[in-house]
């Protein structure tokens, strides 16, 4: 038996779809078609040496019938095989041919023609079953011994039965096969209009991204300009201050070494100020000390005055009861009257130089007392301001006493200096103590005034 024809599914060689496609591969008919061929010259072989060639000829006629419906019938009205195979055969709309077969009693049987049917035969009138049918034989010629004809025709049925087996198969695969590929072609096209879709929806997407990004681009371009010249704006302004910075602090370097300078201008000034200050203050003591000196001594020298000028006006009024006695006896002498007279004149002119030279020294004593009072305002002025006064009014008076001393050799003149020194004196220390006591009160309670001077002395 040919491979071929041995059962089974028969597939395409490079795995298309089987028979009965469209595109099928048309090589899968050659090994039947060639097993047949070969079975057909083989059997006209046997017909033509052996006896009997006849019904080997009929049996080659159905073969013929077989391999036309195995590789394509005729279309319905043909009239070629009608009542040779009982399988029902219909021509569809299309035009082509639809097979009905039973996949459980799918074989043949080869009766011939008018085989138990009337009118069937030549003559229109029920036959016997030839001699060569084998499947009546078995049953009903025992004894009788088959040819070799009828035992190829038996290997042959069972062959043909095969052949019909593996058509069926074939035929059901390529249903199945048409289904999955019209399914597939079906898939296919929805997921070719989805893929169209997507495909569209991804230009769509990357257009938008593609605007998208242009526009993230130009904002960030023009972010990075605004941030660019915000910067620039800001290093200008930076630079600007730390130009005036440096500049300050230039300037509060100068003005701080000037300030330096003078702060050590104004200690040394201040230690000065405070030394002349405890000279002053010892000074202060001994024109204090000498100025109760000079007042006991003006007390006593006033006192003296007052009782001289007592004792003048004792004499003065003595001297006039003597004159009116004079007057009144009369009888005096003449040089007693002029020499008494004489006296008197003296006496008055004395009296007259006494007064002029105690008023003159009065109005020298007021003259004196407001130098004084003005130097000595100045004075305290000059203190209080830190203006140096190496030379104090008592130093100068005491100076002018010792020249005056030196020079005078008039005993009244050094007595009248010493007079109005001691006034002076008297008034200074006065003037002194007064400063004083408004230094010492401000230092006392009201101390930040004097702070405050100097700041704005130091500025």
């Amino acid at each position: 038996m040919h491979p071929h024809l041995r059962g089974g599914r028969v597939e395409n060689h490079i795995g298309k779809p089987p028979f009965s496609a469209p595109d099928r591969d048309s090589n899968l008919d050659l090994p039947v078609f060639g097993s047949i061929v070969q079975h057909e010259s083989s059997a006209l072989d046997h017909a033509a040496i052996e006896p009997g060639g006849s019904e080997l000829l009929f049996v080659l006629h159905h073969l013929k019938i077989f391999k036309l419906w195995v590789f394509g019938f005729p279309r319905c009205g043909d009239g070629v095989g009608a009542g040779l195979v009982r399988e029902d055969m219909s021509c569809s709309e299309d035009g082509e041919q639809e097979l009905d077969l039973d996949l459980w009693e799918g074989q043949f049987e080869f009766v011939g023609s008018g085989w138990g049917e009337e009118g069937v035969g030549e003559e229109g009138q029920g036959a016997t079953p030839p001699p060569y049918h084998t499947s009546h034989l078995a049953h009903q010629l025992n004894g009788v011994k088959k040819s070799p004809a009828h035992v190829w025709c038996e290997d042959l049925t069972e062959q043909v039965q095969m052949l019909q087996q593996q058509v069926s198969c074939l035929a059901d695969n390529q249903t199945n096969t048409d289904d999955r590929y019209t399914r597939a072609k079906q898939d296919s096209a929805a997921l070719q209009a989805r893929v169209h879709m997507l495909e569209e929806q991804l230009r769509e997407t990357e257009l938008r991204a593609e605007e998208r990004l242009e526009e993230e681009q130009r904002r960030n371009r023009e972010l990075m300009v605004r941030v660019e010249r915000e910067k620039q704006l800001q290093i200008e302004n930076c630079n600007i201050r730390l130009q005036t910075l440096e500049l300050e602090g230039a300037s509060m370097r100068d003005e701080t070494s000037r300030l330096r300078s003078q702060v050590e201008r104004l200690r040394y000034e201040k230690a000065m100020v405070e030394e002349k200050l405890g000279e002053a203050e010892i000074k202060i003591a001994s024109f204090q000390v000498e100025n109760k000196e000079l007042r006991e001594l003006e007390r006593r020298i006033r006192e003296d005055t007052s009782r001289d000028r007592k004792a003048d006006v004792q004499l003065v009024e003595e001297m006039s009861r003597e004159l009116e006695q004079l007057k009144a006896e009369r009888g005096v002498g003449t040089c007693d009257d002029l020499n008494l007279t004489s006296r008197i004149q003296e006496l008055q002119s004395q009296i007259d130089s006494l007064r002029h030279q105690n008023k003159s020294l009065q109005e020298a004593n007021e003259e004196l007392q407001a130098q004084m009072l003005t130097r000595s305002v100045e004075e305290g002025r000059n203190l209080l301001t830190g203006v140096n006064a190496s030379h104090s009014l008592a130093a100068e008076f005491e100076a002018m006493s010792q020249s005056e001393l030196r020079d005078a050799q008039d005993e009244v003149a050094l007595e009248k200096m010493r007079t109005a020194l001691k006034e002076q004196q008297e008034v200074n220390s006065q003037l002194r103590c007064y400063i004083d006591g408004i230094l010492l009160n401000i230092v006392d309670n009201y101390p930040q005034l004097l702070e405050v001077k100097t700041h704005l002395k130091t500025f």
